[in-house]
């Protein structure tokens, strides 16, 4: 796992904060298009380091951090297929009600795909 200066909100190391939001957040949330050509759901809040948060203005500069993240730590964030903006942002909806990253980092470990595809079994998203 490579060190990265920027991560998403893990809840063993980070508390929610205010990033000018309207109260603590742990994670916002931003429909993307994906490298592959599809659509991703990426996290706009960062945090260093220390434990501060940090609320991505770019959308440029979110996705950046997010394929970096992703290539230097095995994890993949949320992909739907091309143009499918509309479920992605219903993801983003039903994560926020379910909890968001206080209940589950949004990335998956790509081994746990792997090993679910050689089994035939689904891995849950939430």
């Amino acid at each position: 796992m490579a060190d990265f200066i920027l991560e998403p909100f893990n809840p063993s190391k980070h508390t929610p904060q205010d990033v000018g939001l309207g109260g603590p957040s742990t994670e916002y949330l931003i429909t993307v298009d994906s490298p592959e050509g599809g659509v991703m759901v990426i996290p706009s809040i960062w945090w260093d380091e220390e434990g501060n948060a940090q609320l991505i203005e770019t959308q440029d500069e979110a996705i950046s951090l997010a394929l970096e993240y992703e290539q230097g730590n095995d994890k993949q964030f949320p992909r739907f297929a091309p143009k499918a903006y509309k479920e992605a942002d219903e993801f983003a909806q039903q994560r926020s009600k379910a909890g968001g990253a206080s209940k589950k980092a949004l990335a998956t470990d790509l081994s746990k795909i792997e090993a679910a595809k050689t089994a035939k079994t689904f891995v849950d998203s939430f």
